[in-house]
């Protein structure tokens, strides 16, 4: 039997897979059979009956290209833009992703040089 801190740490992971699933815009099945298991079975995580393995854990992070820690714990609400940032370079090529942090990084310091000038 699983104690209460474990349970209540599954039921959090499974909300979130849930809402990542639904994101995603993916039926059970679907991301079921990324996963190479059984609706049922992503049922349960997601109802937090059940606790996954490491390996689903990290195939759940890599099907979302979200974080092991936002998987984990969730989101920091204090800066949703970084994160939303970070999801749409990791789906990137390596070319792309270092084109578009250039450029990022360029306007930040615009930014920041336009703030001094107040």
């Amino acid at each position: 039997m699983l104690d209460e801190a474990k349970k209540k740490m599954c039921a959090e992971v499974g909300q979130r897979v849930w809402q990542y699933r639904k994101e995603a815009g993916l039926t059970k099945e679907a991301l079921a059979e990324q996963m190479d298991i059984t609706s049922q079975y992503l049922n349960d995580i997601e109802q937090g009956k059940k606790c996954m393995s490491m390996a689903y854990f990290i195939r759940l992070g890599q099907i979302f290209h979200i974080s092991l820690d936002t998987l984990a714990w969730g989101e920091l609400p204090e800066d949703p833009a970084a994160d939303q940032m970070l999801r749409r370079l990791r789906k990137m090529s390596p070319e792309d992703r270092q084109m578009a942090v250039h450029m990022i990084l360029s306007a930040a310091r615009a930014v920041e040089a336009m703030g001094t000038e107040k």
